[in-house]
């Protein structure tokens, strides 16, 4: 007997869908489709419950977000993972950088492909965060380095700072799923004896010393936990901050700055930012 799905589409400004996609974490969710300004998710049958549809966009109402309910379905199962795989495309980020599903890892010979089956974890090298984390770390991680990568969703960042030359990352997530996918995906890419992955809060967490720092997290996150990254990092090392809307920067960056950091590098892409900052030299 076939599957029958409930189908939840949400009308939202795209800038404000990865927001949407931490509450969404919450539920019991089995896929999420993205379109313009509005997303649509689903959930199977037995799943659902009538209140999620009022819960869920009340959520997103509290945490600021310009959402409203455009539509509410049911569909009979399909095919869904091999229509999904069909609309994966690779993502060039550089002429050395590729991030490539496994089933076109063939066709790609650059100097750091990172081969991610991203499955419903973040991290798939579409989005302008993670293209700009990409660029930055490529930039400022030396062989030999240690890192850790805050909210490590597919791995991706972790990946790359193996296949850049570091000896040690420890890469963690709150998220079951995430964790899991990015273990696949770490495995795919031959770093396992690199990368050491872990379910955990941020609030639960004691980061680890390390030459660089990575956060692709929300606003909302990264400014409480200014302190402990630059409290993990070495003096004179880099923190690499994305996930954050260009007209937060400023307060984003406030806290690091107050405690002696400086900002090196920022990159713009449609309205997100990335930003690198360097450690001071002497610990306050």
């Amino acid at each position: 007997m076939a599957k029958r799905y409930v189908m939840l589409t949400l009308a939202l400004p795209e800038e404000q869908m990865d927001l949407a996609l931490g509450v969404l974490s919450g539920y019991p969710i089995v896929g999420v489709e993205q379109g313009v300004d509005e997303c649509t998710v689903y959930f199977e049958q037995n799943d659902w419950q009538e209140a999620y549809a009022e819960t869920i966009v009340n959520e997103m109402l509290e945490m600021g977000l310009s959402v409203s309910l455009k539509k509410l379905g049911s569909e009979e199962d399909q095919n869904w993972n091999a229509e999904w795989e069909a609309s994966i495309d690779p993502v060039v980020v550089n002429e050395r950088i590729v991030i490539v599903p496994e089933w076109r890892a063939s066709e790609y010979d650059l100097p750091l492909k990172l081969v991610i089956t991203p499955k419903m974890s973040f991290g798939t090298g579409h989005h302008a965060t993670t293209r700009m984390m990409c660029t930055l770390m490529e930039k400022y991680a030396q062989p030999k380095d240690t890192w850790v990568d805050v909210g490590t969703g597919t791995g991706v960042l972790a990946i790359l700072a193996a296949k850049l030359g570091a000896t040690h990352v420890y890469a963690f997530d709150n998220n079951e799923w995430s964790v899991v996918n990015s273990q696949e995906n770490v495995e795919r890419n031959d770093v396992k004896d690199i990368v050491r992955l872990e379910l955990a809060e941020l609030q639960d967490v004691t980061l680890p010393q390390c030459n660089g720092l990575a956060a692709n997290l929300y606003r909302h996150l990264v400014i409480p936990f200014a302190p402990s990254f630059v409290r993990s990092v070495i003096p004179g090392g880099i923190i690499l901050i994305s996930g954050i809307l260009k007209y937060d920067k400023d307060e984003v960056a406030a806290p690091f700055l107050e405690l002696g950091c400086t900002i090196v590098e920022d990159l713009a892409e449609t309205e997100w930012c990335a930003i690198a900052f360097r450690t001071p030299e002497t610990q306050r």
